[in-house]
């Protein structure tokens, strides 16, 4: 058997088709064999961090390497859901926030939570926020609480106000 790597699409399709997998195993008819399959997933997953970890404390001797590796998207996944990843949380969610197109500031970040301003709103806001989540969610799944404040809109460049005072038009109007 030879082995031939995934490209990342390929990858994710790949995690996506496993959570849809074990998420499924609960509406299995057969209760006790969906259980026993949930089990042995658990125990393969163990072991399988276990080897990691194992090779993480072989490569603490060479942090580039290991720094590398955790940069591979699957490969960093994989050391995120053993709580291997050789970056702390801090830097996991400043490079996600930096990562978005709009990057928002970081008002507190604690062990699991995480405080954020936006600007702007408006249409698009909802889509954004959940895009914000997300990134956060990938690059640092131990924080699970992200609130998210709205900063005001800019001034406009022309008060609204000022559009609607003195209407009269130049000459007296219509009636004039």
């Amino acid at each position: 058997m030879s082995w031939e790597p995934w490209d990342d699409p390929h990858a994710r399709r790949q995690v996506a088709l496993a959570e849809e997998r074990l998420s499924g195993l609960d509406a299995l008819p057969d209760g006790l064999a969906a259980a026993r399959a949930g089990q042995t997933v658990e125990t393969l997953v163990g072991l399988y961090g276990q080897c990691l970890g194992r090779i993480t404390a072989h490569l603490a001797g060479h942090p580039d390497l290991l720094a590398g590796l955790a940069a591979d998207e699957l490969v960093g996944h994989l050391l995120l859901v053993h709580d291997l990843h050789p970056d702390p949380v801090e830097t996991r969610v400043r490079q996600a926030l930096a990562a978005l197109p709009e990057p928002p500031e970081i008002l507190e970040l604690t062990g699991t939570a995480l405080r954020v301003r936006v600007t702007g709103g408006g249409c698009g806001a909802a889509g954004a926020e959940q895009a914000l989540r997300d990134a956060v969610a990938a690059r640092a799944p131990e924080i699970d609480d992200v609130r998210v404040e709205t900063a005001g809109p800019a001034e406009p460049l022309i008060p609204v106000d000022s559009l609607f005072r003195d209407r009269t038009p130049v000459g007296g109007g219509a009636c004039g």
